[in-house]
């Protein structure tokens, strides 16, 4: 009898911990986000690290739990306007996507622009809700957080070795002249040796040119 009565346990435990994760929706096919809308997990995008650009497209990744589609099948997403602080002007996503037949996953094109963010930081807050085809699933993962800024900040590829063997500091003054010597916003993808060449050329700029840092102080490299 025990047993009996601790199965009976486990299973209510079970249909609770499911309850809670994915609510009962009449639809068999459920949508989330492949990251969580917590904090830490949120995407970044800073303007200030596509110096000239006006614009940039972001993707986020859709996952599909249910039996594969045979045909594309269309989706719903709604802004939240109580937690989104960008302005219209500052976004364009369609709100009526397709999931694609025979994936798992698939993916939303998000454009951000550039618009009156010089100094500011703004959020947009994308959340999947039910439709015909398609209900939410995992609480955690049916919202996604875009923050984003035209705020002078160090670029993520900017650490490391990078810091580290080549570039030293980073600097908002130090960047804009590494881009005016390099004619590159970023060494991502570039070979030791390229990288080597690219920041010893930029020494020999900043010599050249007598390029300093905000207060004057000289602009210095670690690369030899």
């Amino acid at each position: 009898m025990k047993k009996y009565i601790f199965l009976i346990f486990v299973l209510i435990a079970a249909w609770a911990c499911s309850e809670d994760e994915i609510d009962s929706y009449k639809s068999d096919r459920y949508l989330y986000f492949s990251k969580p809308e917590v904090l830490d997990s949120a995407t970044f995008l800073s303007f200030s690290h596509y110096p000239g650009a006006t614009e940039k497209t972001i993707r986020m990744e859709v996952t599909l739990i249910g039996d594969l589609l045979t045909e594309n099948t269309t989706y719903q997403l709604e802004i939240d306007k109580d937690s989104t602080t960008a302005a219209p002007a500052n976004y364009d996503v369609n709100l009526t996507q397709t999931f694609s037949a025979g994936q798992t996953k698939d993916f939303i094109d998000v454009k951000l622009f550039n618009k009156d963010l010089a100094g500011k930081e703004v959020t947009l807050y994308l959340r999947i809700v039910e439709n015909e085809n398609f209900s939410p699933g995992l609480k955690s993962y049916r919202s996604a957080r875009i923050i984003f800024n035209d705020i002078d900040s160090q670029p993520l590829w900017w650490s490391g070795d990078i810091e580290t063997l080549f570039l030293g500091e980073w600097t908002p003054e130090k960047y804009e002249k590494f881009i005016e010597s390099s004619g590159l916003i970023d060494l991502i993808g570039y070979e030791f040796s390229e990288i080597r060449k690219i920041c010893l050329q930029f020494k020999e700029d900043i010599r050249t040119n007598g390029w300093t840092e905000k207060d004057g102080s000289p602009m210095e490299l670690p690369v030899n």
